[in-house]
């Protein structure tokens, strides 16, 4: 459906539903609220949205006769009607905005007449596409925490999330129901406070991890562009990620012939505004459950359907305080999500754990697997070396710090 300037649509939506806002001309916002049965005016509860705090409806500045007179009936005052305002002068066309609904309601979308709302009286159309879930992801089951939780939250199929983790502090990414990629990238949070963006650098955690991404054990960090470790792997249950590729993006879908498609790295640049961090068309991220390799032969980047599960997850401790992000990947158009792009859960345990190192691997992708496990002589040697590597299912010293191969 379409709004333009001085007009206004309304759909009616069901908890878990998803909506997707496409700014056409570019400039311009609009404003959503929603109106749920047992409220007397429009409000902001049923929407799922990492923004600005609601602001009042203009609804001198849209044909808002018909929603007037519905406050009426329910004898409520048109001024407290409120909602949020997506968009500005400085939004470009084909821009989107994802959000969740996240109880039953009807949905509002208006658009203010220029040149109240929009400067120099441009951009004034939007175009909405609703899309129904059936909440299969919202009641999937998932594993035991592995410690003592300080904060949990899931991520919304097609959505993102920007949240803060601090030094110690370990956060666990969770596929909910299996074959799902999530987008990751981390900040550093004093760089930040400095004015600079630091994040993880997929060619500097290669080269010191030595592979394609770390695993836990000897390589299991990811570095930034100072070289300085951001986070280290402490469990990852699938073993297959991606580090060589974007972040989705509206250009990529736009070749494919998806003009307007929802995508990581603009839902990563909404995310991440509210910390100041600059705005990208394109996004670099770890994706992981992201089911990609490089072909020896021809050397070309491939991929497809991920192996993850349901319940599969990657943890990993920070190395110093963060500003994090994690999307839950909308791509429908290849098979890296099984054609059904679904939710994806966070995690974020307290400092104090004592989640162990631990790594499964599977052959192929029915493989049953096993997680690693220390042996029965790690508490002697691990106070000669912490330089470990997978044996089987066993965690052994790969070197003794500070001898030679005979000793």
């Amino acid at each position: 459906m379409e709004v333009q300037a001085g007009r206004n649509v309304s759909f009616e939506a069901k908890t878990g539903d998803l909506a997707t806002i496409h700014n056409v001309d570019g400039g311009g916002c609009i404003f959503i609220s929603s109106f749920a049965e047992t409220e007397r005016v429009p409000s902001a509860d049923a929407l799922a949205m990492d923004t600005n705090k609601p602001v009042p409806l203009p609804l001198s500045h849209f044909n808002s006769h018909e929603l007037v007179a519905k406050i009426g009936n329910r004898d409520g005052r048109a001024e407290d009607a409120v909602g949020y305002s997506i968009f500005d002068q400085e939004a470009s066309p084909g821009d989107v905005f994802t959000f969740r609904i996240t109880k039953d309601a009807t949905i509002i979308a208006a658009v203010a007449q220029a040149p109240d709302y929009v400067e120099n009286g441009g951009g004034g159309r939007f175009s909405i596409d609703h899309q129904p879930t059936t909440n299969s992801a919202i009641n999937a089951q998932l594993p035991d925490p592995l410690g003592k939780v300080k904060e949990e939250f899931r991520v919304d199929r097609a959505t993102a999330r920007a949240y803060e983790v601090k030094k110690g502090q370990v956060v666990q990414i969770l596929d909910v129901e299996g074959q799902q990629c999530s987008d990751f990238m981390a900040m550093r949070a004093d760089a930040l406070d400095a004015g600079l963006e630091r994040h993880i650098d997929s060619t500097v955690s290669r080269t010191m991890a030595r592979g394609a991404y770390p695993l836990p054990g000897l390589h299991d960090k990811f570095f930034d562009q100072d070289i300085v470790p951001l986070l280290s792997v402490r469990q990852d249950t699938v073993g297959r990620h991606d580090t060589f590729a974007l972040a989705c993006t509206a250009r990529g879908y736009e070749e494919r012939g998806f003009p307007g498609h929802v995508n990581c790295s603009d839902n990563i640049s909404h995310a991440f505004a509210p910390y100041g961090i600059g705005r990208r068309r394109a996004w670099p991220a770890i994706n992981f459950f992201f089911n990609s390799w490089i072909d020896n032969g021809t050397n070309q980047l491939g991929s497809d359907e991920a192996w993850s599960r349901a319940g599969d997850y990657i943890a990993m401790e920070a190395l110093t305080d963060l500003v994090c992000v994690s999307t839950a990947c909308p791509d429908d158009v290849d098979p890296i999500n099984g054609w059904n792009p679904t939710d994806i859960h966070v995690r974020i345990y307290e400092e104090d754990n004592s989640i162990q190192h631990a790594v499964q691997f599977r052959n192929r992708a029915e493989d049953a697997g096993s997680m690693t496990r220390y042996s029965a002589f790690h508490s002697r040697t691990s106070k000669l070396t912490k330089s470990f590597a997978v044996a089987q299912d066993v965690w052994l010293p790969a070197q003794y710090d500070g001898t030679r191969t005979v000793e």
